[in-house]
């Protein structure tokens, strides 16, 4: 009786298994090309952060962290009010373009800054505006 099964049947059973085995190939090749994507890509990832690395290092020998409101003491480094143009002088927190010109109109028609003090004169610059520019600015010598 299985011997009449087996024969009345081969085809369909030989089929299903053609089948099963292409399935499993095709299963295999997939998971291999998915591996292969994924080693590429975490070489990708392992490539980018070494680079990162890398600047971040160069960064930190070549130049000294800035930090907002926070200036050296090197007196190169302010901005000297009695020469500064209006788009050096808008870089200074609390300056834009309108106090810029201010500043420079009152420069102008004084012979300049005496002291940095003197820019409290200038119209909408008070004493708060004053207290974070005096560290970056200067007169000059």
């Amino acid at each position: 009786m299985l011997d009449d099964f087996l024969f009345r049947y081969r085809f369909l059973i030989g089929g299903i298994l053609i089948a099963v085995i292409l399935v499993g190939s095709g299963v295999l090749i997939w998971d291999k090309v998915k591996q292969n994507k994924t080693a590429a890509e975490n070489s990708q990832i392992v490539e980018i952060q070494k680079q990162n690395d890398l600047l971040r290092a160069q960064l930190s020998q070549n130049s000294e962290p800035q930090v907002a409101g926070v200036v050296t003491e090197n007196e190169s480094d302010k901005i000297n009010i009695n020469i500064a143009d209006a788009s050096e002088l808008d870089k200074l927190p609390g300056i834009g373009p309108a106090k810029a010109a201010d500043i420079i109109s009152y420069r102008d028609s004084n012979d300049g800054f005496q002291s940095i003090e003197d820019l409290t004169n200038v119209k909408g610059i008070g004493d708060k505006t004053f207290e974070n520019l005096k560290d970056l600015i200067t007169v000059g010598e």
